[in-house]
């Protein structure tokens, strides 16, 4: 019996370092992925909209555009009031898109690395746990300095970053 449960741990401790691995990986291969879009962030779309713009310098009217689309002039006008105020959907914008002879380009595009995403919560969630005990020791009047405080804040940080638990996402109510 005891030697099913070292078994049966190390096998968990075992799947929890493979899940671990995979994640970092995952990590890893976004982090690459998302890289080249960085620059691209932050930049604003054509103050009439991309689907107005592209078929402006094309020379091509609505009327037009919507005779590739299938629709009225009208609806190519809504179409791109749709778009300046943000409601319409991917899939019709990407329609246009290739009506316009142009291709549709959708990514989330994470405002620092993903590594420095996770470490800032962590930070976060570390300072949220550690301000209750902090709480309750200056209470008491057994306050530690804000040097040893800065450590166990780094301390808890690095694990909850090595532990990679979704409580890290978790907000108090």
């Amino acid at each position: 019996m005891a030697s099913h449960n070292l078994r049966s741990t190390l096998h968990c401790r075992w799947w929890s370092d493979m899940n671990k691995s995979l994640v970092n990986l995952r990590l890893r291969q976004m982090e690459s992925l998302t890289l080249p879009w960085r620059a691209l962030a932050g930049r604003e779309a054509p103050s009439g909209g991309w689907i107005r713009a592209v078929r402006q310098a094309l020379g091509m009217s609505a009327a037009q555009l919507g005779r590739r689309l299938s629709v009225t002039r009208q609806a190519v006008a809504e179409l791109e009031r749709g778009e300046g105020r943000r409601t319409i959907t991917l899939a019709t914008l990407e329609r246009a898109a290739n009506a316009l002879d142009a291709n549709l380009v959708y990514a989330l595009v994470p405002r620092q690395s993903l590594s420095e995403t996770r470490r800032l919560r962590a930070r976060q969630q570390a300072e949220r746990q550690l301000a209750r005990v902090a709480h309750s020791m200056r209470l008491e009047e057994q306050e530690v300095s804000p040097e040893e405080h800065e450590a166990q804040v780094a301390e808890l940080q690095e694990r909850l970053l090595s532990t990679w638990s979704r409580s890290l996402w978790d907000d108090d109510a």
